[in-house]
């Protein structure tokens, strides 16, 4: 037992540092073509701002100075079949913008009609996306990464030949494979599973409930509040760990400690985060209505399709900030939502052959014991920095 706890110890120092980032790191862009050039207009978070280092500015980062408007320039390149488009100089103003965010604007001139778009913004972190979109004539999107900085496109019909549909699918993958918070949850109802029929219910309860939100917050029928979306996905993480130990152990107990803990957390956070109330209800009622119930697997296909509503609002975010028109917007939810699932199946494909296998040598009582450890731990002390952020 005790080096299936130490392995918990070590997934739960692994995944610390990052509890607070469930958010993909996403940063936008609009270029707008004109003879000889083009005009961008370019908006960052703050967050990612804070991530350069000091030697970017003359004394240190700057939200919206003339340092981030020079940083952009040079990191965020409009390319011909010549060379790459030169910023012209004085143009660059920062905009008006909504708190967190800081949006800039600048010329570039052009040798040569664009063909293609680079993004070497915040290499420092793994995860940054950068979602473009370029107005001519027609308008196309592009996705670019830190693993395909680079999107080319026709610039007479400025058809994608890379990005647009299969770009948004690909986002997808990467945000579920990257979307440490969402994995844990999905291992974690999948890890008591005895037959494979039970993984195909739990993750179509899972997909059935994060596609209904993902597409209604990005239509525009829910507006999320981010701070309780991310906080109430760690609680979801917790919750799962919990009924695990309770119905493999049956202990009570500890039980009672984590629906403590949730209802701590509602109390103390109730004034900016009221809906913690009707969690630690709701948790209360659940554990309650688990002892009615012999054996695992009665209600979690329900809990997967209701925690899924809320992993799909956090989904959302890197399609809502890229206000793309609806008739566009469609496209890229059924392309963000496919990789989504894609990602999630290739997952489940490569841990529940290792599930079965340990579980053959008597080992899944250990396996669920560690993973229930590291997810308590992990989904609590997420779910404290995400409430007292």
């Amino acid at each position: 037992m005790s080096r299936w706890v130490a392995l918990a110890t070590l997934l739960i120092a692994a995944t610390a540092a990052t509890a607070s980032a469930h958010q993909k790191s996403v940063s936008y862009s609009k270029w707008t073509l004109s003879e000889g050039g083009a005009t961008a207009q370019v908006k960052v978070s703050w967050l990612d701002l804070t991530s350069l280092p000091a030697s970017q500015e003359s004394d240190g980062p700057s939200l919206d100075g003339s340092g981030t408007i020079r940083y952009l320039e040079q990191h965020l390149l409009l390319q011909t079949a010549v060379g790459v488009c030169s910023p012209v100089a004085g143009s660059g103003v920062v905009l008006p913008s909504e708190r967190g965010w800081t949006r800039v604007e600048w010329r570039v001139r052009c040798d040569g009609s664009p063909t293609a778009l680079r993004s070497d913004l915040f290499r420092s972190l793994a995860n940054h996306v950068h979602l473009a979109t370029v107005l001519g004539s027609t308008e196309t999107d592009l996705v670019l990464s830190s693993t395909s900085p680079t999107a080319a496109f026709d610039p007479l019909r400025l058809g994608p030949t890379q990005g647009g549909f299969l770009g948004f699918v690909a986002l997808g993958v990467e945000h579920i494979l990257t979307g440490w918070d969402h994995l844990a949850f999905l291992f974690l109802l999948i890890v008591i599973a005895r037959r494979l029929r039970e993984v195909v219910l739990l993750v179509t309860g899972f997909t059935v409930g994060h596609s209904i939100t993902l597409g209604a917050a990005a239509l525009g029928a829910v507006v999320p509040n981010p701070r309780a979306v991310e906080a109430v996905i760690a609680a979801s993480i917790l919750i799962v760990a919990l009924e695990n130990v309770n119905v493999e152990r049956a202990r009570g107990g500890f039980v009672l400690i984590g629906a403590a803990l949730l209802l701590f957390a509602a109390s103390a956070s109730a004034g900016a985060l009221p809906a913690f109330w009707g969690l630690a209800l709701f948790t209360a009622c659940y554990f309650a209505l688990l002892r009615s119930f012999a054996g695992a697997g009665r209600l979690r296909w329900a809990i997967a399709c209701l925690f899924g509503f809320v992993h799909g609002l956090g989904f959302s975010g890197v399609l809502l900030e890229q206000e793309l028109p609806r008739a566009k917007l469609v496209a890229a939810l059924f392309g963000f939502n496919l990789g989504v699932e894609l990602g999630q199946l290739a997952v489940v494909a490569a841990i529940w052959p290792l599930l079965t296998w340990l579980r053959g040598r008597d080992y899944g009582a250990s396996v669920v014991d560690a993973t229930s450890v590291a997810g308590a731990a992990l989904g609590t002390f997420s779910l404290v920095v995400r409430a007292f952020s």
